[in-house]
């Protein structure tokens, strides 16, 4: 074999083993992809189910605020009356 046929055949291993170092990239680049992507959605439902858990934290506490602060104008309504008794004024 002359050198310029070993050199061709070399060339044509050479680059046969490049397409297959290629083709392995390619999949694992398609594997992150894929992956990339269903990280994403799952994020996005917990997102989804993060809104609803705060709206519903966000409503008790509104609802406990309304009641304490009910109480606590009853409480002043009480002690303003008392001070008003004789033995206050």
């Amino acid at each position: 074999m002359k050198k310029e046929e070993k050199f061709m055949a070399e060339k044509e291993v050479t680059l046969n083993q490049i397409a297959v170092l290629i083709e392995g990239v390619r999949a694992d680049v398609k594997a992150v992809a894929e992956g990339h992507s269903v990280i994403r959605r799952e994020m996005q439902g917990m997102k989804e189910e993060l809104k609803e858990d705060v709206k519903g934290v966000n409503d008790k506490l509104t609802y406990v605020a309304k009641e304490l602060g009910g109480k606590i104008d009853k409480i002043d309504q009480k002690i303003d009356e008392h001070m008003r008794q004789p033995a206050h004024a």
